[in-house]
């Protein structure tokens, strides 16, 4: 049988306003998570760094600085809307915009460290014909 699709409502996320006035939005899956984050207009975040997870960061509204400490110096890379950030395990902080609140995605999972690239790129599977043999929904 064909699994069906998971659709889970922003209301069915579990809601937490950080200390600093960061809202998260959190979809937690047994083999990943997505946080949905706005962060307030000057809002820095606490430096830290991750262990095992990949931390992958997709802008959706404005552009965050992120800062890294890189060599016991600290750089910052500006992120623009739809542009994506993968923190690897950097030590880093995000710093909102000084003007207007700004909003991004973050995908977090454990990385297997093998290559995976070919089974996504090949995993979709052509179902139109079978979709229209067995659909008994009207067409148009």
């Amino acid at each position: 049988m064909v699994q069906s699709i998971d659709i889970r409502q922003l209301s069915d996320a579990i809601f937490v306003e950080k200390d600093n006035g960061t809202k998260v939005h959190y979809f937690l899956y047994p083999e990943f998570e997505i946080h949905q984050n706005v962060l307030p207009a000057n809002t820095v975040q606490d430096w830290h760094k991750h262990q095992a997870i990949e931390e992958i960061i997709v802008p959706t509204k404005g552009s965050v600085t992120i800062q890294v400490l890189e060599e016991d110096v600290i750089k910052d890379y500006t992120v623009h809307c739809g542009d994506v950030l993968r923190v690897k395990k950097s030590i880093h902080r995000i710093i909102g915009d000084k003007q207007e609140d700004v909003a991004f995605t973050v995908f977090r999972f454990v990385s297997t460290g093998k290559d995976q690239s070919e089974i996504i790129k090949n995993d979709k599977v052509d179902c139109e014909e079978w979709v229209q043999k067995v659909s008994t929904k009207p067409k148009g």
